[in-house]
């Protein structure tokens, strides 16, 4: 069995699909993706460059070929010599943003792509409306989740109590814009005056760090807020163990596996207002809803929270049993490929 993936492999979603397909078909996947720069003019070079490295592994043939998101990997994709191409999609839709001329190129690379590949992942039924409207086949749709490794992510809390009392939050988003970590900054400086001990911890790296981090230090949030960057994908598990709470307010978002990472650790979620997150958490009971971008609502969520934390016990065991019923990664990882020789076996 000969399989490529095209996609950013440093990516949690990415390792968690990659690692699943290599567990089920007994192989490990060749790689490709194109090199990032903060340059612009480098970044074209490097799509150029990629391009070519696409057109040299056409001497050969493969299995299947992976791709994450339609307007990108998922386009290059149809370059491959491959007898089953499958396509991921990323987001709600991947013609994101949703207004600029930008948006039209990427909604004619969406149609292309899903009319010519031979299965379409959406994680979530979320994510169907945008793939029937780009024209995909509804038989090439596949609706399930990557899954959640259980025996990493534990339901269990392993949180030792600290003597100053500390409630924490954890963020797990990247540091860009959609992500409004400006918006949680803002909150926890109004949070802060009520609950002094509430500790936040930010994980992960991006263009907004710098920005960030000043913005902290101007709301006089360095008690409050920890910057700990891009971590290991395997130190995670321990750090929402740790964590009490969960934050993360998109102003778009697909099927979310940080979501179900906090889920499924116990982490309580306080989360946009968006039809993903409406999904699988019902407001009050297992998640705390808030409009997207109004940091004075979320401030409000998450004091709701910190007033009355065992409230929401519940909720707590609720997502813990919801993930282990629904979004277990060795049983979803398992159907998945089982579909992917299904449609290997058809050519």
């Amino acid at each position: 069995m000969k399989i490529l993936f095209l996609g950013e492999t440093y990516r949690a979603d990415a390792i968690t699909w990659m690692r699943g397909v290599e567990q089920n078909a007994g192989v490990k996947l060749q790689t490709l993706e194109v090199a990032p720069s903060p340059v612009r003019w480098k970044r074209v070079a490097n799509l150029g460059l990629f391009f070519f490295s696409i057109i040299q592994i056409n001497r050969q043939q493969w299995d299947l070929v992976l791709a994450e998101r339609a307007t990108s990997y998922g386009f290059f994709s149809l370059f491959v010599r491959a007898k089953v191409r499958i396509v991921a999609q990323q987001g709600i839709t991947d013609a994101f943003p949703l207004e600029g001329f930008a948006v039209h190129i990427k909604r004619w690379l969406q149609r292309r792509v899903y009319r010519n590949v031979d299965l379409i992942h959406a994680w979530g039924h979320v994510m169907v409306p945008a793939m029937l409207n780009s024209g995909a086949d509804p038989s090439k749709i596949t609706v399930l989740p990557k899954g959640i490794d259980l025996n990493r992510f534990h339901g269990q809390k392993r949180k030792v109590e600290s003597p100053q009392g500390k409630v924490i939050g954890i963020v797990t988003r990247s540091l860009y814009p959609e992500y409004r970590h400006e918006d949680i900054l803002m909150a926890m400086a109004e949070v802060r005056k009520t609950f002094p001990n509430v500790e936040v911890w930010i994980v992960g790296d991006g263009v907004l760090k710098a920005a960030l981090e000043r913005k902290s230090q101007d709301l006089g949030l360095e008690e409050n807020l920890k910057f700990l960057g891009r971590i290991p994908n395997d130190e995670l598990p321990d750090l929402l163990a740790q964590s009490d709470f969960y934050l993360s307010v998109p102003i778009s978002e697909g099927v979310s596996a940080s979501l179900f990472e906090a889920m499924a650790s116990g982490c309580f979620p306080i989360v946009s207002e968006l039809p993903a997150y409406k999904a699988f958490l019902k407001d009050g009971q297992n998640g705390l809803l808030v409009p997207v971008c109004d940091s004075q609502a979320l401030a409000k969520a998450v004091l709701r929270y910190l007033a009355d934390p065992g409230r929401y016990e519940p909720g707590v065991i609720q997502n813990r049993k919801y993930i282990e019923q629904h979004v277990d990664f060795h049983q979803n990882m398992k159907a998945l490929y089982g579909r992917y020789l299904a449609e290997l076996s058809n050519k």
